[in-house]
């Protein structure tokens, strides 16, 4: 019974990590599509991320089925209920690239307006911090899961910095004021990226040590 039950956890904890790599992927892939203007890339990511959805549905029924059926003991109920905290951040970070490639249409539609260098790197950073979270719930990593933690201030950092350099774009032209705020709002998504991750974070911390 317990084989049978730690199979169970360990394939919740890989259904876990495929949702993460999704999100991640399409964070990375939209960020490509917004660099470069590519408009396929752009409706590859609102594809991908209409099955994050049913993944979340998945592991949902699946962390209920091991509460119903298995009666966990702490720790293992731990596990079980971090993972249902956790899905609902992930499955809000699938939303978050869903609105990037939105927004990356229109300008594209718009006619391609330069990208601030910071955005690719809030991508790149926020897209490990998802990562690193979820690894630091399957290895019970209180050390990577601080780490994500820490990195939200870089993130944040860089926020201030977009923002900063598209109000000067606007205020240098007006002509610039739609592409300016569509871009601050894709940085705005991006931060937010990044505050699930440490939302997920915690809750590994939460896994290993019981404490919020």
């Amino acid at each position: 019974m317990r084989k049978s039950f730690d199979a169970e956890l360990l394939e919740l904890g890989e259904a876990m990590t495929a949702m993460a790599d999704t999100v991640r992927g399409a964070i990375e892939e939209v960020t490509r599509s917004l660099n470069e203007g590519d408009e396929a890339a752009a409706h590859a990511v609102l594809t991908a991320t209409n099955g994050v959805d049913q993944m979340e549905r998945n592991i949902e029924s699946s962390c209920l089925s091991l509460l119903m059926r298995q009666q966990p003991v702490a720790r293992d109920l731990r596990t079980i209920s971090t993972a249902l905290k956790m899905v609902t951040d992930l499955q809000r970070i699938g939303d978050q690239a869903t609105n990037i490639a939105e927004l990356s249409l229109l300008l594209a539609k718009q006619g391609r307006a330069k990208v601030p260098e910071h955005i690719g790197t809030m991508s790149q950073k926020a897209g490990i911090m998802v990562g690193q979270a979820i690894a630091a719930y399957t290895d019970r990593n209180l050390e990577l899961a601080r780490a994500v933690i820490n990195l939200d201030d870089e993130v944040d950092g860089l926020f201030a910095q977009v923002k900063a350099e598209l109000i000067d774009r606007i205020l240098e032209n007006r002509k610039n004021a739609d592409a300016a705020i569509d871009l601050i709002i894709i940085a705005k998504y991006l931060e937010r990226v990044a505050d699930h991750a440490v939302n997920i974070a915690q809750w590994a911390v939460f896994c290993v040590t019981g404490q919020l």
